[in-house]
């Protein structure tokens, strides 16, 4: 018969009499903490892919959707995002990755080509004040105690043949202030901030030509068009973001 040496009698008595929840919770130590992913947006993240992006990243992950529809980078419009509640709770999350995808509604014709009036307190035109304002969002966020990366995505394209006839025109030209104008400059920001990481959706989403019948209108995209954004986000996640252990 082998007797167990008095210290690792004492241990294990000890946790005896602690109880199974001792042992549980010794166990759990172990276990590491899911990384914490922010996803900002509009409708396209608000309705869209997050709970999609978290069942593809399993337990390791929690991904939850801080977006708001209409939202936009510039201010003046009907839903500048840092001043939603989204955002707001979305500081207070503590990530340690954020997503940001916004651009679509900036590159309305109304906003960008200056078609209607804006309350804003930024001395310049749109595409001046969108550069900013998305430097500040990324400078905000790196800011948080939790120093999340970010990465900065292009959205995803416009068809506006999908559209109604009425809005065709209209999402025309939305289209192509976002691939002329817009979308250039989220590869500048992208570059100049610091711990910001470029994922080119919209390059992926128009590989082979794209499809409108990924989406439902030609601006917000169905449930095919979002499995195929989340691989490109899954991708990236796996690919781009380097974290210390726990």
């Amino acid at each position: 018969m082998h007797l167990l040496p008095p210290f690792l009698f004492l241990i294990f008595a000890a946790l005896l009499l602690a109880g199974p929840s001792a042992l549980a919770s010794t166990a759990e130590d172990d276990t590491p903490s899911p990384r914490r992913l922010a996803c900002a947006g509009d409708s396209n993240t608000n309705k869209g892919y997050p709970a999609m992006l978290q069942s593809m990243l399993g337990d390791g992950w929690t991904a939850d959707a801080y977006a708001a529809g209409a939202a936009t980078v510039i201010d003046g419009t009907l839903r500048p995002y840092r001043r939603t509640d989204e955002y707001r709770s979305l500081l207070a999350s503590s990530p340690n990755v954020v997503i940001v995808m916004l651009g679509t509604n900036d590159a309305r014709p109304l906003y960008w080509d200056e078609l209607g009036e804006r309350d804003t307190g930024f001395e310049g035109n749109p595409s001046q004040e969108f550069r900013h304002g998305y430097l500040e969002l990324i400078r905000e966020l790196r800011g948080l105690d939790s120093g999340p990366e970010v990465l900065v995505t292009t959205p995803p394209p416009i068809y506006p043949e999908k559209a109604a006839e009425k809005r065709r025109e209209d999402l025309a030209r939305r289209r192509d202030n976002l691939v002329g104008q817009v979308i250039p400059l989220i590869r500048e920001v992208a570059a100049e901030a610091e711990g910001a990481t470029l994922v080119d959706v919209h390059g992926h989403m128009s590989a082979s030509g794209g499809s409108a019948d990924l989406t439902h209108d030609g601006v917000h995209y169905n449930g095919a068009g979002y499995r195929k954004m989340c691989g490109v986000f899954e991708a990236a996640l796996i690919a781009d973001i380097e974290f210390p252990d726990n």
